[in-house]
């Protein structure tokens, strides 16, 4: 497998280890106060990050290896796109990007647009998201309840100038205080994870870290916890898990790619695998500047029933309520389980809640539309009772 480089952009990771492994245990603010780091944020900004890490017990037992999932779905903002949008504001503050009366507009899958509203919303900024019409209502009621406009595009290939990206990039241009955060491309995006995610289960493990598995959209989540898990525990085996309809797969393990001049920038695309998948916010066909910054040891497909399953599974008998996206996750986490083998600690990112999905996942029209019929005729006896997973290939 390819194994993609690390560009540490003036950041010292031995900084990151000495410093993060230290302050930012799962009881971060009493120990990180003890140590004399304070959280200066104001307001619901505080509440970003430090979120639990809990153990899916019915998957431990199924596998006879440890699996933790970091609870990012509790973020005030509900995913873990707040990290990537607090982070890439207060760069934008610092750097002069970004200053009283800004308008930031962004191109989101959905969670993104959720987190860059709320952080608008807190710091006294308007704020303008472009996203698919097909995303899930739900995401697109909340970032207009944080007071955001929203522009639905049509669910056209990068390379057409409708598209979201291009969309809200044009939006922050004809605005004479308009900051396009460019949450594909802009370093603070992993640095997030660099500098937050991956160090908090670092500390929350104490250290046992032999495997971790993300999804990955703009990419910022696995390179960022990549980078710090290579750089603390060089044995520890990162893995992709990777929707049917993305190519991400298939660069990872050394296939083919090809650059195109898209709006006047260079642009890496690679072919995308067959099919596509009602999950949202991951699996893309072009390179990004912070999916390219990833370690990444190997990558699995989950296919969109077995996401599906595992998020009826994890409700039903982990009491877990996640979308689509982390339960593909979660997926991953098992298949690397099972690559490990026994006694090994595996841990993944519960990305989103399924709170944004009633009207998709837990919603049995959109289901019996969608085929999944199996998982609505699967009881939560039969769930509680299955150890094997043979649903899962």
């Amino acid at each position: 497998p390819r194994m993609i480089a690390i560009r540490r952009a003036g950041f010292s990771i031995a900084a990151a280890v000495s410093v993060y492994r230290v302050v930012f245990p799962c009881e971060a603010e009493a120990k990180a106060q003890k140590a004399g780091v304070k959280n200066e944020r104001p307001g619901v900004l505080k509440a970003i990050g430090n979120t639990p890490l809990i153990e899916l017990k019915s998957l431990s037992k199924a596998t006879g290896c440890t699996i933790l999932a970091k609870c990012e779905h509790l973020n005030p903002g509900g995913s873990v796109k707040d990290r990537a949008a607090l982070w890439m504001v207060e760069k934008a503050e610092k750097d002069g990007r970004l200053s009283p009366g800004g308008v930031i507009c962004e191109g989101t899958g959905g969670n993104t647009g959720v987190g860059l509203a709320l952080v608008a919303a807190a710091k006294g900024y308007q704020s303008i998201m472009a996203m698919p019409a097909s995303i899930a209502q739900e995401k697109i009621d909340a970032m207009k309840i944080f007071g955001a406009s929203v522009i639905l595009t049509p669910s056209v290939p990068f390379t057409d100038k409708r598209h979201y990206f291009h969309t809200a990039k044009r939006a922050a241009a004809e605005r004479k205080n308009g900051f396009f955060p460019n949450q594909f491309d802009n370093e603070a995006n992993y640095q997030a994870h660099l500098e937050g995610t991956a160090p908090e289960i670092w500390a929350q493990t104490q250290g046992s870290v032999d495997g971790f598995v993300a999804s990955a959209g703009t990419g910022g989540t696995i390179s960022g916890c990549s980078q710090f898990f290579k750089a603390v525990h060089p044995e520890c085996q990162v893995y992709l898990i990777d929707p049917p309809g993305s190519g991400y797969r298939g660069y990872v393990l050394g296939g083919p790619f090809a650059d195109q001049s898209v709006e006047g920038e260079s642009v890496r695309f690679f072919p995308r695998s067959k099919g596509s998948s009602v999950t949202e916010g991951i699996g893309i066909g072009r390179l990004t500047a912070n999916f390219a910054k990833a370690k990444i040891d190997g990558a699995f497909t989950g296919s969109d029933e077995e996401a599906i399953e595992m998020a009826y599974h994890l409700k039903e008998v982990d009491g877990v309520l996640v979308g689509p996206s982390a339960a593909l996750n979660v997926v991953g986490a098992v298949k690397l389980a099972r690559k490990l083998g026994p006694g090994k600690t595996v841990v993944t990112v519960l990305c989103d809640s399924g709170d944004r999905y009633k009207s998709k996942l837990f919603n049995e029209q959109w289901m019996r539309e969608k085929g999944f019929l199996s998982t609505l005729e699967r009881s939560t006896e039969v769930r509680r009772r299955d150890d094997a997973l043979t649903w899962i290939s």
